[in-house]
């Protein structure tokens, strides 16, 4: 028994340190003059905060205490493959017993709890922690209607937002009848919104307005706000927080990890445009510098299907635009791989298998791989 305990209390170590190894929890307190107790909050911070001195970070807000349990987890899976497709964030919950949630005004014609957060909380995380200025909220049910609030009342708070079955019915918050106004308004910079629910017991009081809902998004909606509608018709009720997040937070940095469509008409345009929309996105939707790299070699290998010539010159754009992106040079090597030119293939890659030393093992094999790849076939051609 004695043996078993010491094996267990092992266990419990050991999760402990891979727990702290991945992310770090740290909590703040807020005086309000309607509370006599503090209003504490969890800041989870990424992997990698403290040893990354000079890297800030989106920043994920969500109202309910329990919301933490499956950010974190969901949050570490999904980012500790190079940040994709969820780039690393900083999660803030308020801790159970919170009475933050005294200050909402459920009729709609104030918001003192969306002022607590814009002047009070938000500034707070701002100056103690390395935001980059990219906001993300989410909250399921009431908090849902929360983050509709936050959209038609703060839209300069939040860049984007995850409304998971927000209460909706008997015109909770006055949402379904200011919306349309409101909405119309803000075409100033890009917003993201995801509006979700399911099809089940706790839901049915709520499909009318749900179907109202997103009629008024469907005609109201300005273009810069990139607006997305969930229904996960077979989903449990408990599952729908989950899901949505994950959708949110793939279609929120989509921009970012996948790039522009080769046919899309601002590719067409060609380098100087992606380059040029890719700038707009950093400085208006994200507040962060996004790389057109991605974009931009889709469009290489499009072209490279249409003409050799016009789609190598893309490739060595790149290489010109990143000489030190091990990536850039491979894509360049697996161009000229591709129309048969395996010298200049193996030339360009052994430069990419140079860069990538400095990079993760799996990138360093993989480089070295394709390498291998290229001489083995050029030794083949030889035979």
């Amino acid at each position: 028994m004695q043996i078993l305990s010491k094996n267990i209390l092992l266990i419990l170590l050991f999760t402990s340190f891979i727990s702290n190894a991945a992310s770090k929890q740290e909590q703040i307190e807020i005086i309000h003059s309607k509370f006599s107790e503090p209003l504490v909050f969890n800041v989870i911070l990424p992997s990698g905060y403290t040893k990354n001195t000079s890297k800030s970070y989106v920043m994920m807000f969500d109202l309910h205490p329990k919301s933490d349990t499956y950010l974190r987890g969901m949050h570490d899976w999904m980012s500790h493959n190079g940040e994709w497709p969820w780039l690393k964030t900083i999660i803030v919950t308020p801790v159970a017993g919170n009475k933050v949630g005294g200050l909402f005004d459920a009729t709609g014609k104030t918001t003192p709890l969306l002022n607590f957060f814009d002047e009070q909380l938000f500034p707070l995380l701002d100056n103690k922690y390395r935001t980059n200025g990219f906001r993300i909220m989410s909250g399921f049910r009431e908090n849902g209607a929360i983050v509709l609030s936050s959209l038609i009342n703060k839209p300069n708070m939040i860049d984007a937002y995850i409304a998971i079955s927000p209460e909706l019915k008997n015109d909770y918050v006055n949402i379904l009848s200011t919306s349309s106004s409101k909405l119309a308004k803000l075409n100033d910079k890009p917003r993201f919104l995801l509006f979700s629910h399911g099809t089940n017991v706790k839901e049915e009081h709520q499909m009318k307005s749900y179907k109202k809902l997103k009629t008024i998004l469907s005609e109201a909606a300005p273009e810069k706000l990139d607006w997305h509608y969930k229904h996960y018709n077979e989903s449990y009720f408990m599952s729908l927080p989950l899901l949505s997040v994950i959708f949110g937070v793939e279609n929120i940095f989509d921009d970012i990890h996948n790039g522009l469509s080769p046919t899309s008409k601002i590719s067409q345009k060609g380098v100087e445009a992606i380059v040029k929309h890719y700038e707009y996105l950093s400085k208006e939707k994200y507040g962060f510098t996004v790389s057109p790299k991605n974009a931009l070699n889709k469009l290489g290998a499009h072209l490279l299907t249409l003409s050799k010539n016009d789609g190598i010159s893309i490739f060595k754009d790149m290489v010109k635009r990143y000489p030190n992106d091990a990536y850039s040079h491979h894509n360049l090597a697996s161009a000229y791989a591709r129309i048969g030119d395996l010298k200049k293939a193996i030339k360009h890659q052994e430069d990419a298998v140079e860069l990538a030393d400095k990079m993760q093992t799996w990138h360093k094999k993989r480089h070295r791989n394709f390498l291998d790849e290229y001489k083995n076939k050029s030794h083949d051609l030889e035979e």
